[in-house]
């Protein structure tokens, strides 16, 4: 089987935690590699150029390539304007398969950026599409009031009629769909995403918190992910401002570490949500109780999951969360919103607690909890092994390669195709 996979916005081997920079990455670049594993399965990740250095072709083993196509500016480029440039993507996608005469079995679409270009390739080349989601426009509306783009959500309801299969990652987004676009549920199938037991387990570094500037006394929470407003770390600062406010000592020891955003000295400066959350710790004078370390590779965050008391997860909307299942991994618990497929991973007094999202006085009265209660938490070692055991990338590819094979098997020729020399252009 050969697969054409599509991840126009993102490339899968990015550094993760900056803009745009995140837990789809991390999906795309651990499927691929599990679905490529088997020798029957070959697959090519199709991407934008983002780095003048970085374009063409990437082999990363014998049947996976990354493939740099230019799609817009050759830089890191907000994906909110990167829509208008998805007709000059297309065409180099489809140019690339013309010129090496590539025969794919399917195309398979990350988010609905990759899903326009997924839908040209269907009528263009009669290839059956696949498409996953990621997220979902009216569930982020619902959170935070207002859309990013305005073709994002008639594109995606478009999606669920043009994709001959939706892959969702939890039930709860499956759900959520089908009541809102009227899809059938025949048409969606849940396959959770895994956990890289080889990269998160639990380790020892005694230096990272002293490099960090805390000492040992300190209570460690550790927020990991991109910053902007859906994350919901907003919502933290405040709540360390409620705790502060009820008990100075428990507040002086209270020590935040956020890891994500990009790079410090370069940047932090251009993202909107880090100067509007450091003009809060400001006014709140929580200088010394917030640490912003920027992003760190994915092969460095075992030690800062391991260091932590917990890691907490304030999102808003969320359609998984891979930032628990990578701390369960570590055997640290987590703090999580009450939201999707967390809610369901997290058992509450075993491996972590749950909070309303956008609560702060949720969320300081869990932190409050846990650290009365952490001791009555699963071991270290009986936390990581409850999550292990039911996530895993092998599970998760073996798990997509069956549904694509049941698919292929029963899908239906499409009735339509674009004419000859037609492009696809923004609506």
């Amino acid at each position: 089987m050969k697969i054409c996979m599509l991840s126009f916005h993102c490339c899968p081997f990015s550094r993760i935690g900056g803009d745009g920079v995140g837990g789809m990455n991390v999906y795309l670049k651990e499927l691929s590699a599990a679905l490529a594993n088997d020798p029957d399965v070959s697959v090519d990740v199709f991407t934008r150029v983002q780095r003048p250095r970085i374009r063409g072709v990437r082999n990363l083993g014998s049947n996976l390539r990354v493939i740099h196509l230019k799609g817009g500016p050759e830089h890191l480029y907000d994906r909110k304007r990167l829509y208008d440039h998805l007709p000059e993507f297309a065409f180099n996608l489809e140019q690339f398969m013309l010129r090496a005469k590539e025969n794919y079995d399917l195309v398979y679409s990350h988010y609905w950026l990759s899903g326009v270009a997924g839908e040209w390739l269907k009528y263009r080349f009669r290839l059956p599409l696949v498409h996953t989601y990621h997220t979902l426009a009216f569930l982020k509306h619902r959170a935070l009031g207002s859309f990013e783009h305005g073709e994002r959500v008639e594109t995606e309801r478009r999606l669920t009629l043009n994709a001959g299969m939706i892959i969702s990652t939890s039930a709860e987004e499956k759900e959520s769909l089908i009541c809102e676009t009227g899809t059938s549920p025949r048409k969606v199938r849940v396959i959770y995403p895994g956990i890289n037991k080889n990269l998160f387990y639990p380790v020892r570094d005694t230096n990272v918190l002293s490099e960090l500037g805390c000492g040992e006394g300190d209570r460690i929470l550790l927020y990991v992910g991109r910053i902007e407003p859906v994350k919901g770390l907003m919502s933290v600062i405040e709540a360390a401002a409620i705790l502060k406010g009820r008990d100075a000592d428990f507040g002086q020891e209270l020590k935040l570490i956020v890891i994500g955003g990009g790079e410090k000295n370069r940047d932090f400066e251009k993202n909107r949500e880090v100067i509007r959350i450091k003009q809060a710790i400001k006014s709140k004078n929580l200088e010394k109780n917030i640490i912003f370390i920027g992003s760190k590779k994915q092969d460095q965050l075992k030690k800062f999951y391991s260091a932590a008391d917990a890691v907490i997860v304030p999102s808003l909307y969320e359609s998984f969360g891979l930032v628990v299942l990578e701390a369960l991994a570590c055997g640290t618990p987590v703090l999580v919103s009450q939201i999707g497929k967390m809610k369901t991973i997290v058992k509450e007094g075993m491996n972590g607690f749950c909070f309303q999202p956008n609560r702060p006085e949720s969320i300081a009265t869990t932190v409050e909890y846990f650290y009365r209660h952490k001791h009555q938490l699963w071991s270290v070692e009986r936390i990581r092994r409850d999550i292990v055991e039911k996530f895993s990338w092998e599970k998760t590819g073996e798990e997509t390669f069956c549904a694509f094979q049941e698919f292929l098997k029963d899908r239906k020729e499409p009735t339509t195709i674009y004419r000859p020399g037609e492009r696809p252009q923004p609506a």
